[in-house]
């Protein structure tokens, strides 16, 4: 060997530690200082790196500019900081769904309290002490309505039947006023109801729209808070210690190694780090997207054929076209069920007294008629689009949460990837990017594994629950909430099973398919979005059938027609054809006392 190749030889052997040797701690001396490490614990000269266990691996030299507990001290400050990155942007998510699911929540509150009034209004004015003194029977059809969307602990099926059959025997009554009934006769009424049809095909009607609409809405208010409450107790999750470790590489040993604080850590080198630190935040995402399509599905649902608005607002004139129907056909319905059941005994009744109109007058909360109803007058349209979309801009968040916690001031920019910190020194990284997902058992930097913690399985749990429920109701079946677990609007998690879906068909009703419009006077920050530097390349994805008339019995066809498409009845004309047939039996009856 020449002496010239000899010297080259010790020149580049020789290099690292002529770099060690010129390893200066004052370059790093502010940036501990910053992060409020005393002057007094910050090295003045270069030390041993025996002491470290994540950093002193790194110098090859042996030497660094921090101390074993200021190893510590910078580790437990990286893992601090990554846990609250990662709670602040799950927090924000949370904050967001929830905030909308409450606007819902208070909607619906303020249409079935708008509802109820109105109803109030239209009875007590068009059949007066005769709608006073059975009032109960609507009432506790409110009642239930209002308890099953709080609770679901109603059989809304067997609700809507009571409600008819009830109502069947009180207005069996009042026409037939001349006779006396027992319990066992109004028993053998109602066990003719259905075959008689005394209400038309309004009972089998508005029992399908009430169940199909009401199914829905609670599954849809549900589902937002079920989200809600899982993005809060994922924010449950803490960093593993390879998580820590690898965070401490990234962030705080560029320092240790004498580099000032303003070199970051490469793209790529942080995408791994993050991805196994959320490795079981990621076992969120395939089920998390199943939610997403889910809540999408149901929102189209109550744009169209399962409008609760078109539902609950004229429930008062579907009622009402029940009593005409029955009023119509009351003379062949008392023949029919006299033939049925015997002829009752005729019965004197005595004149009205003043004080019978006091009777069981119903507490519609009278004080709130006069109230402003302007909070109600914003379309239900807008409001579901809007948290439709919200909902949708959400779809795979978890996997692209570790990109979100990147792009937030711990890389630098891709054109200087030979200018960054590769987790060992200044240069280009150069292991790939660990695939998406829960499982990182290649990851590079941070192999997390183990089983899964519980937290992460109960929310698993939650989502599938709340999605199968969201399936059923999609396809107009019923939802089971026995094992509802309650909160402030009903808020709840169970089982639920798959359903395949049924053809049902959406009424076009003119719902269009712009922007919501809607004006949110607090907005808050959206769901977090890929950061386009460093996503891989990938696809991101970004009528009710009505049942044939069937004829009353009379033989006239039915006009009873949907709740968003019948003409509006004008008063007079419902004061004309409601209360004249009751009028006239009223008077008949008034004869037959005096006589």
């Amino acid at each position: 060997m020449s002496v010239l190749s000899f010297v080259w030889v010790i020149l580049i052997v020789g290099t690292p530690t002529t770099v060690l040797a010129g390893l200066k701690c004052d370059s790093v001396k502010p940036y501990f200082e910053a992060h409020g490490f005393p002057a007094s614990d910050i090295p003045k000269e270069p030390i041993s790196s025996k002491e470290l266990k994540t950093c002193g691996g790194i110098s090859s030299g042996g030497e660094v500019c921090c101390s074993a507990d200021m190893e510590v001290r910078l580790q437990a400050r990286a893992r601090d900081k990554h846990e609250k990155a990662t709670r602040d942007t799950l927090h924000r998510l949370q904050q967001l769904l929830l905030t909308r699911g409450t606007r819902f929540h208070n909607y619906f509150q303020e249409l079935l309290k708008s509802s109820k009034i109105g109803f109030h209004d239209m009875f007590k004015k068009t059949y007066g002490i005769l709608y006073e003194q059975n009032s109960a029977v609507f009432q506790d059809l409110f009642k239930d309505l209002e308890n099953y969307y709080a609770t679901g602990a109603v059989d809304l099926d067997d609700m809507m039947d009571n409600f008819f059959n009830t109502l069947y025997q009180k207005m069996f009554t009042v026409l037939n006023s001349q006779y006396t009934f027992d319990e066992k006769y109004l028993e053998c009424v109602g066990m003719h109801m259905k075959e008689m049809r005394p209400f038309g095909d309004v009972p089998s009607k508005l029992g399908n729209q009430v169940k199909r609409s009401f199914v829905a809405t609670r599954a849809f208010s549900q589902a937002l808070t079920v989200a809600s409450d899982v993005l809060k107790h994922m924010q449950q999750l803490k960093p593993s210690p390879e998580c820590a470790a690898a965070l401490t590489r990234m962030t705080a040993c560029p320092s240790c190694s004498g580099i000032p604080g303003n070199v970051l850590a490469c793209t790529d080198m942080c995408a791994n780090v993050m991805k196994g630190c959320l490795a079981h935040h990621a076992a969120l995402d395939a089920e998390w997207n199943h939610f997403v399509e889910a809540v999408n599905n149901v929102a189209d649902r109550l744009l169209g054929p399962f409008n609760i608005e078109m539902l609950v607002r004229p429930i008062n004139l579907k009622i009402s076209e029940a009593i005409m129907n029955f009023q119509e056909n009351s003379h062949d319905v008392s023949q029919r069920v006299f033939t049925g059941c015997g002829r009752p005994l005729l019965g004197r009744r005595r004149r009205r007294d003043a004080k019978d109109l006091d009777l069981e007058s119903l507490n519609f909360d009278q004080d709130s008629l006069s109230e402003d109803r302007s909070s109600t007058a914003i379309m239900l349209d807008k409001l579901v689009k809007e948290i439709k979309q919200k909902v949708r801009d959400s779809k795979q968040f978890w996997v692209y949460l570790p990109y979100q916690l990147c792009n937030d001031g711990l890389i630098v920019a891709p054109s200087n990837t030979n200018e960054c910190w590769n987790g060992t020194h200044v240069d280009k990284y150069i292991y790939p990017v660990s695939s998406d997902g829960e499982t990182q058992t290649l990851n590079p930097e941070v192999r997390e594994g183990g089983s899964r913690p519980s937290v992460v399985k109960e929310q698993l749990f939650q989502l599938t629950t709340i999605t199968n429920r969201l399936r059923s109701a999609y396809n107009g079946h019923d939802v089971d909430w026995i094992d509802t677990e309650e909160t402030w609007y009903g808020s709840g998690s169970g089982s639920g099973d798959n359903v395949e879906e049924d053809p049902i068909t959406d009424d076009e009703d003119g719902f269009n398919e712009e922007g919501s419009g809607y004006d949110d006077p607090d907005p808050v920050p959206e769901a977090p979005k890929p950061p386009p530097p460093i996503v891989p390349n990938q696809d991101i994805p970004p009528r009710v059938d009505i049942e044939p008339k069937t004829p009353s019995l009379n033989n006239k066809t039915s006009s009873v027609e949907s709740g968003a498409t019948r003409p509006k009845m004008s008063l007079s004309r419902a004061l004309t054809t409601y209360l004249f047939p009751i009028a006239v039996m009223w008077f008949g009856g008034c004869l037959t006392e005096w006589l």
